[in-house]
C-alpha cells in the first residue's frame, strides 16, 4: 500500500511540475499579440472558435494569409472559412497544422498554398520554427511537429519554452500575464491585410517554363502526407500556387508539384501565369504589397476568381 501511494504521490508531483511549468512558459514566451503580424493571437484565435464552424480551412505560408480574406471570401460563396496560416511555413509544420484543424473542425474543403515547395533545407531557423509551434497546445501532434521541425539536439526549447524564453522576465508587460488572446477569436479569420502598395515589383511571364524540379525529399514527403490525411478525413483537397510573380526556378519546383498532385489525382492550380493575371484581373503596379505578396486590393481581385475553382 505505501509503495502505491508513493507511486501516486510522485505522478502527481509531476503533474503538478508540469502544469506549473507550462504556465509559467506561456508567461515568458515571446508573443506577437499587435499589429497585422500578431501571429500568435491568430492561432490562439483558432481555438476558441465553435467546433464544426467552417466550411472551408485554408492552411499554408505568408503567401496564404494575405491572399484570401474569410469576410471576402463568404462574401463570394457564401462560405465560413479560416485562413490557419503562419509566415515562413514549411510543409511539415502545414501538415501538422492540418491535424491540429481537424480535431475540432470537419470541413467540406481543405486548401494548402504550395509555395514553401521551394524549400531546399531540411530544417529552417528558430524564429520561423517558434512563431509556428510555440502558440499550439501541448499534444502528440505538437510533439511530433517538434521532432518533424527541430534538430535533435534543440528540441527541448520548444517542449519547454522557458529554456528559450528565461531571460525576458524583465521584459514582461501586463498582456504577459493577463494574455487575453488566448481567449479571444481573431476578427480577421487569419487574415493578414497589407495595404501598402510596392514600386519595386518585378514581373517575368514564366508561362513557357515547362521543366520541373523535384523538391527536397522531406518535402515531398509531407506533401504526400498532406494528401494522405486529406483522403483519410474523406476530406476534399485543393493544392495551389497563389499570384506571387513567381521566377523561372520557382516555376520549376511548382510544376514539380503539379507532376505529384497529378499522380495522387489531386486538384492543383498555379496562377503565376500571364492567362490567370490578365483573367483575374491583376496589375503589378498597384496589387501587391512587395515582390512576393499580394496587397489587399490584389486579394480583393484574387478571391472572386479563386473562389469559382474552389466552388466547383
Amino acid at each position: 500500500m505505501k509503495t502505491v501511494k508513493r507511486i501516486a504521490g510522485t505522478i502527481g508531483f509531476i503533474l503538478i511540475f508540469l502544469l506549473i511549468l507550462s504556465e509559467v512558459s506561456g508567461l515568458v514566451m515571446h508573443k506577437q499579440i499587435e499589429g497585422r503580424w500578431n501571429m500568435t493571437a491568430k492561432v490562439a484565435g483558432f481555438y476558441n472558435e465553435e467546433p464544426d464552424s467552417f466550411d472551408v480551412l485554408f492552411f499554408g505560408s505568408s503567401h496564404m494569409y494575405c491572399s484570401v480574406d474569410p469576410a471576402v471570401f463568404k462574401e463570394e460563396t457564401g462560405l465560413s472559412s479560416y485562413v490557419f496560416a503562419t509566415q515562413q511555413q514549411p510543409l511539415w509544420i502545414t501538415y501538422h497544422y492540418m491535424v491540429e484543424a481537424l480535431k475540432t473542425q470537419h470541413p467540406e474543403q481543405l486548401v494548402v498554398e504550395v509555395h514553401m515547395a521551394i524549400e531546399t533545407e531540411d530544417y529552417l531557423d528558430e524564429g520561423t520554427n517558434h512563431s509556428a509551434i510555440d502558440p499550439i497546445p501541448m499534444s502528440e501532434n505538437k510533439l511530433k511537429m517538434i521532432a518533424a521541425s527541430v534538430p535533435e539536439g534543440e528540441r527541448r526549447y520548444y517542449v519547454f519554452n522557458i529554456m528559450k524564453y528565461h531571460d525576458r522576465w524583465e521584459q514582461l508587460e501586463k498582456e504577459d500575464f493577463v494574455r487575453t488572446f488566448k481567449k479571444a477569436t481573431d476578427p480577421d479569420k487569419g487574415f493578414v491585410r497589407l495595404t501598402e502598395i510596392s514600386d519595386e515589383v518585378v514581373w517575368e511571364d514564366v508561362s513557357a517554363v515547362t521543366e520541373s524540379k523535384v523538391g527536397t525529399q522531406k518535402n515531398m514527403e509531407y506533401l504526400n502526407k498532406i494528401i494522405d490525411l486529406a483522403e483519410a478525413e474523406d476530406i476534399p483537397l485543393l493544392l495551389f500556387k497563389s499570384p506571387s510573380n513567381a521566377t523561372a526556378e520557382e516555376k520549376m519546383f511548382y510544376n514539380g508539384v503539379a507532376e505529384l498532385a497529378e499522380q495522387r489525382d489531386v486538384p492543383f492550380i498555379d496562377f503565376n501565369d500571364t492567362k490567370h493575371y490578365r483573367e483575374i484581373g491583376l496589375d503589378i503596379e498597384k496589387h501587391f504589397y512587395d515582390q512576393r505578396h499580394l496587397n489587399e486590393a490584389g486579394m480583393k481581385k484574387f478571391v472572386p476568381y479563386f473562389s469559382t475553382f474552389i466552388m466547383q
